[in-house]
């Protein structure tokens, strides 16, 4: 007789609750300043105050990255024991307006309120923040990679959350609305302009991450990160990035949009937990809810941009 016979039984079984894809193996590494000092999964002690990139190096001073994906999402977090619940989430993927990952009680789909004054005076949504993820490519000040040892780039991340939110969304408006940078895109018209100032500035540059504090509500200080920009990229650069971009979005959806195949909302007042970023993100539990042809030398160095330290992905396996 064959198992094939009982098939029918084959969701009613106990799977040990999945497994867990080592640090090392992950796609995107998370980037966060450790809150505690203490020993990390490979044994490593994680110092407090420094910058870890997790699964990939550990007690940075500063990080360097190449900026490829940023996004505004919504997230409604209840702490609980030491973890963090998603009561509702939204990817914002679309214009407004957004709908939140849990429904309302007649099961319609829950209307996210578009700023933080509507969301203030929601009962449901009062506790949602805004947060940012910047994702972006491990690198020398340069703009170089720093290849594993399978010639393969690191891919990073942070999120701009609670106190750490306004020094991203500062940085990131700073480069939106940058008035001197050379056009990527010919011919220019207002469709190109808007989407060089939304998506294309943050990426002709660096982006270094140093370390800053802030005085937090409780009385204490707490470390955040500080963005400035690094090394200008050329034209060239930036349309490699571009179009690594592009290539990793599947990627990056998969791992932030967490309406996407996840256990995420509640529709009769249970919150449910969520697996991924949420855990290793941010040690630090305090107030947890809130890059046009080839230039010429001449242009190249009145655009800021090395053209001793250029880079290339060709090569380079993603």
């Amino acid at each position: 007789m064959s198992f094939d016979d009982y098939s029918d039984l084959s969701t009613t079984g106990f799977y040990g609750g999945g497994e867990q894809t080592p640090p090392e193996e992950e796609f995107f590494h998370s980037v966060y300043i450790a809150g505690t000092t203490r020993k990390n999964h490979i044994n490593i002690e994680e110092i407090s105050g420094k910058y870890q990139i997790r699964g990939v190096e550990y007690n940075l001073e500063e990080v360097n990255i190449v900026i490829v994906q940023v996004k505004e999402v919504l997230a409604n977090i209840k702490r609980e024991k030491d973890k963090d619940k998603v009561l509702c989430f939204s990817f914002k993927d679309t214009a407004p307006p957004w709908h939140g990952t849990s429904k309302m009680i007649d099961g319609s789909p829950r209307e996210c309120p578009t700023t933080s004054a509507d969301r203030a005076v929601n009962d449901f949504c009062n506790t949602c923040r805004n947060q940012i993820i910047v994702a972006g490519i491990y690198c020398k000040p340069d703009g170089t990679p720093i290849l594993t040892e399978d010639k393969k780039p690191s891919f990073v991340f942070i999120r701009g959350k609670g106190m750490r939110y306004s020094n991203v969304s500062n940085y990131l408006r700073d480069l939106y609305k940058e008035e001197d940078l050379k056009p990527i895109f010919e011919p220019v018209t207002s469709q190109s302009t808007a989407f060089e100032k939304s998506v294309v500035n943050n990426k002709r540059f660096v982006t270094n991450l140093s370390i800053g504090s802030a005085a937090s509500s409780f009385g204490n200080n707490v470390s955040i990160f500080e963005l400035k920009r690094g090394t200008a990229l050329s034209k060239e650069e930036v349309l490699n990035i571009l179009n690594v971009s592009k290539q990793i979005l599947p990627k990056f959806n998969e791992k932030f949009d967490w309406s996407i195949n996840r256990n995420v909302g509640y529709g009769d007042a249970k919150p449910q937990n969520i697996s991924g970023v949420l855990a290793v993100d941010d040690k630090n539990p305090v107030e947890t809810t809130e890059a046009v042809g080839e230039k010429s030398d001449k242009q190249a160095e009145e655009a800021g941009v090395n053209k001793n330290t250029s880079f290339s992905f060709d090569g380079i396996s993603f």
